[in-house]
Order: structure tokens, then sequence, then C-alpha cells
């Protein structure tokens, strides 16, 4: 069976963007990006089956839904069969409405308050910020774009989806379609009528639909089917790194993994991330769960799945297909990817100067050889690979392993000298880490190291995420033999302390001389006996 995988296509509608979009040109090229990537599946004879994983519109209103249903239709209509989550760009709890894109207005953000949420008796002018609040009303209307709520949703897009269901999940707006006689989809969303059930510390699918997917996967085995899913967040984290930058929720959690692992479940198709990443988990009873995540088709990488799957063999090959720019697009850069790289990059580097007290300056002109006596030791570069990477900017480094995260397969292998620095430092800063007397880091990085959070940001060591072929119901092994880097910096530098203290302290030089190491082993103590862990996927 082959079919593309599409996720988070943040459709723009034009009457969302003020002026035509003059103000707006990111969002203009992201409107035109999905107009060429529906073109290009409708023209493409070797696809029958489009899933798209959530995230339909960018902002929720119904003129977007509108539209990209109208699109949705035009590519059903060509012969493709199209099925389609929606996900929390798509609809809203707790206003009806947002502001067109760019305006210039400024209206208040009190998503709480009556005005904001009922339609019906909306004073435009109190939603208007205070300096405004001369204009005439029908300055203010046009401005505002009504939004959907997920019942509205449930309805707009029946007709990819729901309509050609065997069964539904009304509760949790999901529903399971059978792509072949034999090869089954379910279709989980998390814009669920039980609110309770998307709080960040549920379980992510309520009570009621994990019942529903079990019974699925009881009628499959009886009818010798093989069933996979789409759900927009991924079920499993493509890098710890972005575990810490979101809430349990949105990053799911290990209970959802490894309930559906032991129902069946061994391939799930996500986005939510705007990552190329193929990842695992494993429950204790050694089910193992698959999570191919799609990156957006309008932000880095722009590009989405072609995949090819064969579930007797439990085999997969997946190729991700990047999107070419047209004439009609405002880009210089020599291709989409380049573009959204560089305007990444630029985005950070603002955000870089925007540092007080000259920090940003300092942290976008520093470089290997200013960082690198700190963890000399650890790295143990040798002089010619030292040689090779001693003038490139920290910040460069930084930017690269971030976009290999986001576009998956990262370039430094644990045999380049970039990832033998980066790797020295990590140490470093995890001594560090593990010698202060108190807990705060280590809550707040979740249990990882350091090391832990960098690495899959520097390399991919399983299977690659772009273009590959492989069994997805079992553990992948590793590629590169990565070794351990050690420092004792942590150590140092708490024996410097406790010295610093016995000089400046007018208590008893060898109580104060005890009281940093005393601390510290107490901590280490306490952590041998209840350690911080990562949540295990």
């Amino acid at each position: 069976m082959r079919f593309a995988v599409l996720s988070d296509t943040h459709y723009i509608s034009k009457s969302t963007l003020y002026n035509g979009g003059a103000n707006s040109p990111r969002d203009v090229l992201r409107h035109e990006i999905n107009l060429k990537v529906f073109d290009d599946l409708k023209a493409r004879t070797d696809i029958d089956t489009v899933l798209i994983t959530g995230d339909l519109t960018d902002a929720g209103d119904r003129d977007s839904h509108r539209e990209f249903a109208a699109i949705l239709q035009d590519l059903q209509d060509s012969g493709k069969k199209v099925y389609v989550l929606t996900a929390t760009h798509d609809f809203h709890f707790s206003r009806a409405w947002v502001s067109v894109y760019e305006q210039p207005l400024r209206f208040k953000q009190r998503p709480w308050e009556t005005p904001w949420f009922d339609r019906e008796r909306t004073d435009y002018k109190s939603l208007v910020a205070d300096e405004f609040a001369d204009l005439p009303a029908e300055e203010c209307k046009p401005l505002l774009k009504p939004v959907a709520f997920p019942d509205d949703l449930w309805e707009t897009y029946r007709a990819f989806g729901r309509d050609q269901a065997f069964s539904t999940c009304e509760s949790a707006y999901s529903y399971a379609v059978k792509l072949e006689d034999k090869l089954w989809c379910l279709m989980l969303n998390n814009n669920m009528r039980d609110v309770d059930a998307m709080m960040d510390f549920s379980a992510s699918y309520s009570p009621a639909c994990y019942h529903w997917i079990e019974e699925i996967m009881k009628q499959a085995k009886e009818e010798g089917a093989f069933v996979f899913a789409c759900t927009h967040h991924p079920l499993v984290p493509p890098v710890p790194a972005y575990k810490l930058g979101g809430t349990t929720r949105n990053m799911r959690n290990s209970y959802a993994c490894h309930t559906l692992a032991d129902l069946g479940l061994s391939l799930v198709f996500s986005g939510h991330t705007h990552f190329a990443n193929v990842a695992f988990g494993c429950s204790e009873h050694g089910s193992v769960l698959c999570n191919v995540t799609t990156p957006s088709i309008c932000y880095l990488p722009p590009a989405w799945r072609l995949v090819e799957l064969d579930p007797e063999a439990n085999r997969l090959k997946q190729q991700v297909i990047g999107i070419e720019k047209t004439d009609a697009m405002q880009v210089k850069e020599p291709t989409l990817r380049d573009h959204f790289v560089q305007e990444f990059i630029d985005d950070q580097r603002r955000n870089m100067e925007k540092l007080p007290h000259g920090l940003g300056k300092i942290v976008l002109n520093m470089r290997v050889k200013h960082l690198y006596p700190f963890c000399k030791g650890a790295a143990k570069l040798t002089k010619a690979e030292y040689d090779q990477i001693a003038e490139k900017k920290f910040f460069d480094i930084c930017m690269d392993a971030t976009v290999n995260m986001q576009a998956g397969d990262g370039q430094y292998t644990p045999d380049t000298p970039v990832y033998k620095f980066m790797m020295g430092l990590c140490a470093v800063l995890d001594s560090v880490i593990s010698a202060q007397p108190f807990y705060p880091l280590e809550k707040k990085l979740q249990g990882y190291t350091v090391s832990q959070i960098i690495e899959p940001m520097l390399f991919n060591n399983g299977v690659p995420d772009n273009d590959a072929e492989f069994i997805f119901d079992r553990l992948p092994a590793g590629r590169f033999a990565t070794r351990a880097y050690r420092s004792y910096a942590g150590d140092i530098l708490m024996l410097v302390l406790s010295a610093a203290a016995v000089l400046v302290s007018p208590l008893s030089p060898l109580a104060t001389s005890l009281v940093l190491p005393l601390l510290t082993l107490a901590k280490k103590k306490k952590n041998l006996r209840s350690p911080i862990k990562p949540e295990q996927y």
C-alpha cells in the first residue's frame, strides 16, 4: 500500500490577511505553498490516498476552513481518497474570534470574557485596545474573523473520513477507515468533547476513546487485519529537547504510548512538531510502537512523506518529499528549504540581539576557541581537529544542531570534531549540575542529562529520519558506537567554592569548608535512593 502523509498545512485564507497580505509575506508564501502541494498531489498517479494529521489551518477561522475543505474536495474529485484530522490550531474552546493578520489595530487579549466568547452578543468596540477606542464599530468588525469550534469541524470535514468510516468515536471526534480490506487506519483526534481529557496531566485520550480503540483492535485481530494510526501529537517525543519545551498533553506521555502498544498498535504517523523524525517506544511488556513524525509543508523543513507499507512483513519504506519553489513565490534562496533555514536562523539571531547588557553580541561572536579550554580534558581533540573548528562560531553550531533536530539525520556523527567538542562541553555541564547541592536544574531538565538532550540534535543514531526502509515492530540497533565523556569540573568547582568560603566566612573555617561538600554528598545520596528519572518511552 502506497500513500502520502501530510501534516501542519497551516492554511491561511487570503481574507484573513490585511490588505491582501502586503504586510505579511510569510503568510502569503504559506498560502501559495498549500496551493502548489495540493496541485502536485492531484497530478501524481502513484498515490491514491492522502492522510493529513492535523493543524489544517493556522488560526482556526471559518473562512480558512471553508477554503481548505474546498481544496480537499477538489483533490478528492480528482480520484484521491482523503482522510484528515483536526488539531489545536483548527479550533477554539475559549474564544469566538481571531483578528486579521498584520492589521493596524490592536485587540484586547481576553478570550475568557464574554465579548470574545459569545458571537451573538459581541460588542466590537469592547474588543479593541484602549488607544483605538474612538474608532467606529464598522472599522473594527471586518478585522475580526469567526473561529470554528470542534463540533463545526466534525461537520466541515465529514466528507474526508467520517463519511467513509466503518466506526466512529463521537466523543473524541475520531474514526476508523479501511484503506484496504485488511489494512485499517485509526484517525485519532485530540479535540475532544470531554474537555477534562485534554488537561495537561491526563492520559491523552478519554476512557471512552481508549475503550473504542481497544474494540477496534480486537475486531482487527479477529478479522486478520493490520491497524495503524494517525494522531496529531506524537506518542513518542522526537527528541528530549522537545519534551522539555512542551506540556505533558502536547507531547502526549508514556502512558498513551505503552497502552496503545500493548493493545497491538505498532505504527503511528503524527505531526505537530514540524520535525522529520522516526522514534520508537517500548512498553514494560515489550510491545514496540514506532512513531513517524511528518514535517510541516510550510515551515522548516517544507516537506511531506511518501509511504509504502507492507503490513505482512511489518516493513515500512518512507521518503521525505521536499517542496520545490515556483517563480511566483517571493523567495530569493535557491530552494524553499534554504529559505526556511535562513528565516529560522535570522529569527534566532534577532532574539539574541535583544539580550540585555551586550550579552547578545557576546553570544553571537563566541567561537569554539573561547569555550574549548573549559572542556579540553573531556573532548580531547587532536590538534588537527581543534584547528579545523577553532574559529567556528558557537551560535552557528547551535543553529546547525537545531536544524538537524527539525530536518532529521544530523551530520555531526561521533567521529567529527564538532560532536567531540559539544559532547565534551555537555560533560562539563553535567558534572557541574550533578555537583551542585540542590535540585532545581535537574527538575527542570526532567531527569535528562545535558548530554542526553544535545546528542540527538547532533546526529541520528537510529533509523534514518528521512529516506529509509525498516522493520517497524522492533527497536532499532544504534548505527554508531559512542564513547562516554567524563568531566570532574563539578567536583573541582565545589572544592574551589569551599576554599573561597573558608577565606571569607566569619564562622569556623573547618565548619565552613565542610558545608558545600556535605550538602553535595547528601544530595547525591538522595539521588541514589530516589533519582529523578526521565519519562520512559
